[in-house]
This record gives C-alpha cells, structure tokens and sequence, in this order.
C-alpha cells in the first residue's frame, strides 16, 4: 500500500517524546508515528476485538477449573448435548 504524507505540528514536549522514541526504538520518525496510531486504534477498538473480549472470560465461575486440561472432553460433550436437542421431535424447525 502507497504512504502518503502527512503534515504534523508538535510543540516543544512532543517532539522531545518523539525524539527519545526514534534513538531509544532506532526507528525513523514515520515508523513510530504509524506504530502510535496502529496501538490507539487497537486498544480503543478493544471491545470488537474478539481476541481481546477473552480477556477475563475464564474467571466466570460456569467456567471449569480443569477446562485447560480436559478441554477435549469438554467439546465432546457440549457437541453431544446439542446433537441431542436438535434431534428432539419436539423440537420441530420453524418455517
């Protein structure tokens, strides 16, 4: 994908930052800039970001403590119960 330029304005403090940034990352101007945008956007977008939804999502106590270990055993038998509630005949598909 072509870069395009853009213009920038940065007081005194910001172009310090900038400037520790580049020596201290070795890394031009540019290449820090975009890295800055690319990290904003991805820890605002933190919620559509399925990878970061899960985050967390183990400490809920219908989680199993061995889910790491058994987690196998765990997918058979989640599959299995949902085979069996498709397969009900009271369970008739809506039009």
């Amino acid at each position: 994908m072509p870069k395009r330029p853009i213009q920038v304005y940065l007081d005194d403090r910001d172009r310090a930052l900038l400037d520790g940034l580049t020596r201290r990352l070795g890394l031009p101007k540019a290449a820090v800039v975009r890295e800055a945008i690319r990290r904003w956007a991805t820890e605002l977008r933190g919620e559509e970001d399925p990878l970061l939804q899960l985050i967390g999502g183990l400490d809920d106590p219908a989680v199993p403590a061995d889910l790491s270990t058994r987690h196998d055993e765990y997918a058979v038998r989640r599959s299995a119960a949902s085979v069996r509630v498709a397969e009900r005949p009271d369970r008739a598909r809506r039009p």
